[in-house]
This record gives C-alpha cells, structure tokens and sequence, in this order.
C-alpha cells in the first residue's frame, strides 16, 4: 500500500459527497446527479474568470503576505521581549548569587577569625 494516503482521503470524500446528494435525493440517483450538476454548475458560475480572477488571485496573494508579515513581526517581537526578560532574569540571579556568595565569605572569614584566636588561646599564644 502505498504511504501516501492522499488517494484514500479523496475516495471516502467522494464517497460522502455521493452519499450526501443521495441523501439528499431521497435515494434516487437520477435526481442526486441532477442536484449534483446544478451544484457544480452554480460554483462554476459563482467562479471569477478572467481579469476578475487575477484580480482575486492577487488579493488573496496580498492579504497572504500581509499575514504572513504580521505573524513574523509577531514572532520578532515576542522573542526580542522573551530575551529581554531572560537577561533581566540572569542578571538579578547573578546580582542575588554574589550577594550569597559574599555573605558566606564574610562567615567563613569571621569563622577562621574565631577558630584562629581560640587555637592561638588554646596553645598559649596571645
């Protein structure tokens, strides 16, 4: 079989397209295919053709850029933003992790301070 399912999913839409004008018929398939030809018939129709078809050709290529130029401006903003708030993230994180780090020095300095002066007392040394 093949990996392209694209043969499958067109048979069961046609199938239910068949199904719903037979529906729709009454489960005559003389008058399913007559509202099925009016239909296309009237899409045909409804259809814009020559300028008018480059024209809503271009429109729609138009309206396309302009969202596909949205949803990068978008994404540019939202990543600039994001990597705003990242930097403000690491530099309060940095600025919190030396003000720690200079707390715990000043204790282990005062530590060493103190467990100088006792081991100084305790062999008689002042």
């Amino acid at each position: 079989m093949s990996k392209n399912p694209t043969a499958l999913y067109l048979g069961i839409a046609a199938l239910g397209a068949g199904g719903y004008y037979m529906y729709r018929a009454g489960g005559d398939p003389k008058a399913a295919k007559e509202e099925m030809r009016h239909d296309a018939t009237r899409a045909r129709l409804n259809a814009p053709t020559g300028d008018q078809a480059e024209k809503a050709g271009e429109k729609a290529a138009f309206e396309t850029r302009l969202n596909v130029d949205e949803a990068i401006d978008t994404s540019r903003h939202e990543a600039k933003n994001n990597l705003n708030r990242l930097e403000k993230i690491t530099r309060d994180t940095t600025a919190e992790l030396k003000s720690g780090a200079e707390k715990i020095e000043g204790k282990v300095e005062e530590k060493a301070a103190e467990a100088k002066g006792s081991i100084s007392g305790w062999w008689g040394k002042k």
